[in-house]
């Protein structure tokens, strides 16, 4: 007998709202004429060559030209059941096809098959058996995987209030009705019947096998949120060794918990969606995890977990496709999510948001679930760095088999798992010839060749510490990108930083452009290939913050009028640069103004550097003060002296030119000479002059009393060249006083005045003065 694997079966997809892709050229090509509609569940089966033969939400049923299946209708699953339908074709038959489905929340319908028969209606196929029950009930969970005979296959579901897996064989007889039952991992399920929503979320979530079929993972969504692996026995279908995930996942309602789930093509790595509702605030939010599953114990694969998204959009089923990549649904977006080098550990998995554009059509939060072994690699390839020994090794379906592989560069090997390396990068189609058990097997795939760049030695980078105030000096590392990168070409390679050898060997973590440290720190780049990540080299260069001249940066001087000054720049350093062009450490200036320096101060480094430090100079200008007023407030109870100034500088005042003040008012003065003095508080002079502070009586009472008898003037007592002339208020003089009659005696001509006002007017001429006042002249 002679066979060829083929995995064309899960070449056409159909699911969200009418979205489509077709796999059969490798990538992902759109197909605008799906028909379903659906929030999860839906299937799909193509041929071996990847012509499509019909697809179904899980209650109808469309054939290859996008109508209705002959009694295509009536099925009984739930387009909104996790895994709605999967559909597994009768072994040994090219025609005859199962459609297996569960129903939504452990309803009354559970897990059912109905049977196509593609011979029928023209080759578009009939529904000829139609919801056959198998287990009742059941949760949303349904998964296939080939038995380990390469013939039969396993469909495997979950029950509901148990603990069960149980895994049916389809063999070319039919399906044997009777399952294996491994009763081992939680109980999905509640005690209370009623408990509605409880139900709903203890049936939700993906079961996946690994395309391996060596493990089987389950996520089980609610508030008792968690994951799930155990062992799959491909031969026997026994479910075994749990290893259980918990508090890793959102729990807080029967709205929130893992969902999604998928296996990397290799089965090393397991992918989980994680989505949570608030009813409050009515937002979504959603995580997307990776998991190292080559550990064998919980502990140890909680800690390899690594946080791929966290957001508001809302995640969902996860698909393998022939392409070797994995799908997410992005609910409520026209595009697929893809994890592209699925096999990759850590962030070079590479999660892409909006990887598939759908051409409008809506993602929902299902995707086709198929035979997972269709995604098993013919061959496993491990190390496809260019050099290095790249390791091939069968499928587990045809160990200890006669084989002669052919490595698609001329050389050949008879060895079960052979070490081969390729003496250049390229695309080579692998053959490999396998005889098993009678049966002969011929298996080929095409084996990516990529190169290894090398990272070029980049020199230490210095850069002067900032003058932000934080302490911290931002380093642009995008300028030592060609330093590492060379001559290589920039669309093949690119290079990343990290802050230490296991970042940079690991890939994760790596470091922003802009870069802040404080001091010191050695940054390690890696080049790796844009194609494969895994193909890389590794240098290493410093980065050393320099510190710049410690000096007081803004000084401020004044400057009199016609003089100059001279400016100084804190000593001690190697170079200056002035505003005005002097390149000295001082300067001399005679203009007010702005001036500053940078001051430069060398480092031992290759190249040399010079760190600076620019410090100001406020020049202002100022000068004697220009006495603009003075007002005397005098004859008063309390006299005062009020000065006013004009000039450039900053003035103080005083009145015996040791005691100054700010206020330019002196008040609370007696009757007197003063000499008031203004001085420029920046040393450019003062000056002064003189002032008198003038008394008189208000009133005087001439009655023939010692009581206030007589009027007068008070004045310096050396003053003799004054006149005063005193008028009644229509103007009559009436008396003049001098030096040798200095009183009035409220008479004129020897009559007594009346009690009445009196004006006078005194002549100075020593003061260049005049003065006019009134007083009352009372009986």
């Amino acid at each position: 007998m002679h066979c060829v694997l083929s995995q064309g079966e899960a070449a056409n997809w159909y699911f969200g709202v009418n979205a489509g892709l077709n796999f059969s050229s490798g990538a992902p090509v759109l197909d605008l004429n799906g028909q379903l509609a659906t929030n999860e569940g839906c299937g799909s089966i193509s041929d071996a060559n990847g012509d499509l033969l019909f697809y179904t939400d899980g209650i109808s049923v469309w054939d290859k030209n996008h109508n209705q299946m002959a009694n295509g209708f009536g099925l009984l699953g739930d387009p909104s059941s996790t895994q709605s339908g999967i559909i597994i074709p009768l072994p040994g038959s090219e025609i005859i096809y199962y459609i297996f489905t569960v129903d939504s929340s452990a309803g009354d319908h559970g897990f059912r098959y109905s049977v196509v028969d593609m011979s029928l209606n023209n080759g578009n196929g009939d529904i000829t058996v139609k919801n056959e029950e198998l287990l009742y009930p059941s949760t949303e969970k349904i998964t296939a995987i080939k038995h380990a005979n390469g013939i039969d296959y396993w469909v495997i579901t979950h029950g509901w209030s148990s603990n069960e897996f149980l895994a049916y064989q389809i063999s070319p007889q039919g399906i044997n009705i009777t399952p294996v039952i491994s009763a081992v991992g939680t109980v999905h399920g509640t005690d209370n019947p009623n408990a509605f929503d409880q139900k709903i979320a203890n049936t939700i979530g993906y079961l996946k096998v690994s395309p391996d079929g060596n493990r089987i993972a389950s996520a089980k969504f609610g508030a008792e949120s968690n994951v799930e692996i155990f062992s799959f026995n491909d031969n026997t279908g026994v479910v075994s060794n749990p290893i259980s995930l918990n508090d890793q996942f959102y729990s807080s309602s029967s709205a929130s918990g893992a969902y999604g789930l998928e296996f990397s093509p290799n089965g090393d790595l397991l992918y989980v969606s994680d989505k949570n509702f608030d009813f409050q605030t009515n937002e979504a939010s959603s995580r997307l995890f990776q998991f190292d599953i080559r550990f064998n114990n919980a502990n140890d694969i909680i800690n390899s977990k690594t946080l791929l998204y966290e957001g508001g959009d809302e995640l969902g089923g996860l698909q393998l496709a022939l392409d070797g990549k994995i799908y997410v649904c992005n609910s409520g977006k026209t595009a697929l999510d893809a994890i592209n080098n699925p096999d990759t550990l850590g962030l070079g998995c590479d999660y892409e948001i909006g990887a598939v554009d759908l051409g409008g059509r809506l993602v929902t939060l299902g995707l086709p679930p198929f035979i997972q072994s269709l995604f098993n690699a013919t061959f496993t390839i491990n190390n496809s760095c260019l050099a290095n020994e790249t390791t091939f090794e069968l499928v587990s379906a045809v160990d200890n088999a006669s084989v002669l592989w052919d490595f698609g560069d001329g050389t050949t090997s008879s060895l079960q798992s052979p070490l081969h390396t390729y003496t250049s990068p390229g695309i080579y189609t692998v053959n490999v010839s396998a005889s098993v058990a009678g049966q002969s097997l011929e298996l080929t795939d095409e084996v990516i060749i990529y190169d290894i760049p090398i990272a070029n030695t980049a020199t230490d980078y210095y850069q002067c510490e900032s003058h932000d105030g934080s302490g911290l000096t931002t380093f642009n590392l995008d300028t030592k990108i060609d330093e590492v990168m060379g001559t290589q070409d920039a669309s093949v390679f690119s290079v990343l930083f990290f802050d230490s050898e296991e970042n940079a060997i690991s890939g994760q973590n790596p470091l922003d452009l802009n870069y802040d440290i404080l001091d010191f720190q050695t940054v390690y780049a890696r080049i790796q290939n844009n194609f494969n990540p895994s193909c890389y080299d590794i240098t290493s260069f410093n980065l050393q913050v320099l510190d710049r001249p410690d000096i007081i940066e803004e000084e401020t001087f004044y400057i009199c009028e016609d003089e100059s000054i001279v400016l100084t720049a804190d000593a001690g350093f190697d170079a200056y640069s002035w505003s005005i062009g002097n390149l000295s450490s001082s300067i001399e200036i005679s203009t007010a103004g702005t001036y500053t320096v940078e001051i430069f101060k060398n480092h031992n480094t290759t190249p040399s550097i010079a760190c600076s430090t620019t410090k100001v100079f406020n020049v202002i200008q100022s000068g004697l003060p220009i006495i603009a007023d003075v007002q005397v407030e005098e004859w008063q109870r309390q006299n005062s002296i009020t000065v006013f100034t004009e000039g450039f500088g900053d003035y103080e005042y005083s009145l015996d030119n040791f005691i100054y003040q700010d206020s330019n008012e002196f008040s609370n003065l007696g009757f007197g000479d003063y000499t008031f003095f203004v001085r420029d508080k920046n040393g450019c002079g003062f000056v002064t002059q003189a002032v008198s502070i003038l008394g008189y009586p208000k009133y005087f009472t001439p009655n023939s009393d010692s009581d206030n008898p007589f009027w007068t003037i008070k004045l310096p007592p050396d003053e003799n060249d004054f006149e005063i002339s005193i008028f009644d208020r229509y103007g009559k003089q009436l008396a003049t006083l001098n030096a040798s009659r200095s009183v009035w005696d409220g008479t004129y001509n020897g009559n007594l005045m009346p009690t009445s006002d009196y004006w006078f007017v005194l002549k100075r001429p020593s003061k260049n003065e005049i003065r006019t006042g009134h007083f009352t002249l009372k009986r």
